[in-house]
């Protein structure tokens, strides 16, 4: 970040322009401050000496765009004086030429209005925001001006400015005050400063600028300034309108879902690493792939719980239990049903598998940070779409990743499933699945039941008898365990009544949770751990266990040998390992299709495998040609990479192999 001292004529003279943050806040400066403005240019003007008046500050950042002659600048803080002191030098500008004082005129528009050798809005100093654009262009080109807050400023300056129409020497004067004697401190950010936190910290006062805000502008500054509007109404607007709050927790997802794990303050770098040589046409491709997963992703958190359809069903359950980690892994999912590589049944399957591995680590109380580095990379992790992907994808989610049936059904009868808001939202999941799973006919409503502590969460006198010896120990180690739950819509009239009267109510249910009650005459703790027990093996049927350790492995995940060639349709050659392999397949199809890898690259479709960056794949990557090539992973997710690749070049499985040893004994292993 460089800061220094500059005047208004070293900011606008050139071909320059500033651009104001897309669709912001419009002008808003009124008659308090056009008139201290005035008065400081007055006396500025009026003084004999040379002294600068200090104007303020104004942030920039070099704006990526298309190329062209104009020097752009995105303009962070300071758009209220920037713009205000162009419409005072219009004014300036447009008196002069009424009074007959066309050198000036010209001087003034030539040299601080227009960038006078180019084009349509690349002739503005500065580009306000959208709204304020009709009526800044009228001003600065002369025309009609419609009313606004611009159009006000305008006028209150000229009529100011009319009482000197007759001095020619008086405008001069006020022309040197306003582009030679207002002094600003002009601070330039580089590419490694984040021009969200700058802005905070200098515009405390204004509305803040928020992370959405800033990836949106960031984005739509490498489309052509011509385009912009239509990019934002077609592309970001619907999913702005569509997400809500929620967007930039969308742009994080979109940018993890290859693999990678960002924290939300590394969404505006990685944006820029992604597209810092991008041109207009990568960009608007980029935003509008944006456009299509952030309409998937309103699918996640725009749910529907009562519905029939099994997707939304399903999405519906993992938004109540706040299993937002999944949503990277869920984006590739999604756009897999979206392409047609992926059926409807595969993607209900897949929702079922991830549900039950969440479920099962939640009970189980296994730590949910390790979630936030697992699930991303798990859908090129188990090699993508494909016939065996929910197959795949079990295995993949099973072994000491997901707990097993004993270590389930052990939680479900000690643990406490009624706690917080957040283990309450799960466990009222639980219980309607429970529910669910018994298949009535005739299901009853779940819209306006509650969660019912049998034994009740106030133990008093008679519930103390009830219990027998060591009531209060049992009623402390039982009281919110699976046993001791249900759901009720009498939870406000049972309270704290005995069992025996609590009975009458719950037998009169209409659920089948409850049915189990017609038969317990006595709710002790040896009930409630009976109880417990029957709804835990209920469980393993909703939740079922995913592949073990031992259990036998769907073809091509075996990898106990390395490969001694690769052979890509005619070619053959010899490698001694599956990261040499790897890399040498990747080569062959590069050598088939020159410009394939940049290609990949640069429409951002497999980053988490190509990168011109050197230092994107630390711990261990190939070369060809400019492109590096990510080598890190088993040799399950090397060949994922080689497969993805393929695909996206078009080239068939059949075409290529890796070449197992005893190859002469026809023993090769496909990648198909």
């Amino acid at each position: 970040m460089q800061a220094q001292e500059a005047r208004l004529r070293k900011l606008v003279e050139g071909t320059t322009q500033y651009v104001v943050p897309l669709f912001q806040r419009p002008y808003s400066w009124a008659e308090k401050q056009w008139k201290t403005l005035w008065e400081d240019v007055c006396e500025q003007a009026d003084h004999e000496d040379e002294r600068p008046h200090f104007f303020g500050s104004i942030v920039t950042a070099p704006a990526k765009s298309v190329p062209q002659g104009v020097g752009k600048y995105l303009l962070i803080d300071g758009q209220q004086r920037l713009t205000t002191t162009q419409i005072l030098l219009a004014a300036l500008r447009d008196v002069a030429g009424v009074s007959g004082h066309e050198r000036l005129h010209d001087k003034v528009n030539g040299k601080f209005l227009l960038n006078s050798f180019e084009e349509d809005d690349e002739q503005l100093k500065v580009l306000p925001t959208q709204d304020d654009r009709p009526a800044f262009r009228s001003i600065i080109r002369g025309e009609k001006i419609p009313a606004s807050r611009i159009a006000d400023a305008y006028r209150y300056f000229h009529s100011k400015l009319g009482s000197s129409k007759n001095d020619p020497e008086r405008l001069e004067r006020l022309l040197s005050a306003i582009t030679d004697r207002l002094s600003l401190v002009s601070i330039t950010c580089d590419e490694h400063d984040n021009p969200h936190l700058i802005f905070e910290s200098l515009n405390a006062k204004g509305e803040k600028l928020t992370p959405a805000d800033l990836i949106r502008n960031f984005l739509l500054m490498r489309v052509h300034v011509k385009d912009q509007q239509r990019v934002f109404t077609q592309m970001w607007l619907p999913i702005q309108q569509a997400l809500g709050e929620h967007l930039t927790e969308f742009v994080r997802h979109y940018l993890m879902k290859g693999g990678k794990i960002l924290a939300q303050s590394d969404i505006y770098f990685e944006l820029k690493d992604r597209l810092i040589n991008a041109d207009a046409q990568t960009a608007e491709a980029f935003l509008a792939d944006l456009h299509r997963h952030g309409l998937l992703y309103s699918r996640f958190i725009n749910v529907k719980y009562d519905t029939n359809d099994k997707i939304d069903a399903a999405l519906g359950r993992l938004h109540r239990v706040e299993s937002t980690v999944a949503y990277p892994l869920l984006l590739r999912v999604f756009d897999a049903l979206d392409q047609g590589q992926l059926t409807y049944d595969q993607l209900v399957e897949a929702l079922e598998v991830l549900e039950s591995f969440l479920i099962r680590r939640s009970v189980c109380g296994m730590p949910t940070n390790q979630l936030r580095r697992m699930l991303p990379p798990v859908f090129d992790a188990v090699g993508g779409a494909g016939n065996a992907f929910v197959e795949l994808l079990r295995v993949h989610l099973g072994g000491n990743r997901c707990p097993s049936d004993e270590e389930f059904v052990a939680a479900l009868l000690v643990q406490p499933l009624y706690a917080s808001a957040k283990k309450n939202a799960r466990l009222r999941v639980i219980l309607e699945r429970l529910e669910d799973s018994f298949g009535h006919k005739e299901p009853a409503s779940l819209s306006d039941v509650q969660i019912e502590h049998v034994m009740p969460q106030t133990l008093t006198p008679e519930w103390e008898q009830e219990l027998g010896q060591q009531a209060r120990e049992q009623w402390a180690k039982l009281l919110h365990t699976l046993g001791n739950l249900t759901l009720s819509g009498y939870n406000p009239d049972m309270g704290n009544r005995l069992y025996s009267e609590k009975r009458k109510s719950l037998v009169r249910s209409h659920f089948e949770l409850n049915r189990y009650f017609m038969h317990v005459d006595r709710w002790t703790a040896g009930a409630i751990e009976k109880r417990g027990q029957m709804l835990a093996q209920q469980a393993l049927h909703v939740w079922p266990a995913l592949a073990k350790p031992d259990a036998p492995q769907p073809a091509g995940l075996r990898f106990e040998r390395k490969p001694v060639a690769v052979r890509f349709r005619k070619q053959e050659e010899p490698v001694s390992s599956w990261k040499q392999g790897a890399l040498k397949l990747i080569e062959l199809f590069e050598n088939a299709a020159p410009g394939l890898l940049v290609e990949l690259e640069k429409k951002q479709v497999i980053t988490s495998v190509l990168s011109v960056d050197p230092n994107r794949f630390a711990r261990s990557r190939g070369q060809i040609g400019t492109m590096y090539v990510q080598l890190h992973g088993s040799a399950k997710t090397l060949r994922t990479y080689v497969k993805w690749i393929a695909q996206q070049a078009g080239i068939s499985d059949s075409e290529y192999e890796f070449l197992m040893p005893n190859a002469s004994s026809g023993i090769t292993d496909h990648l198909a």
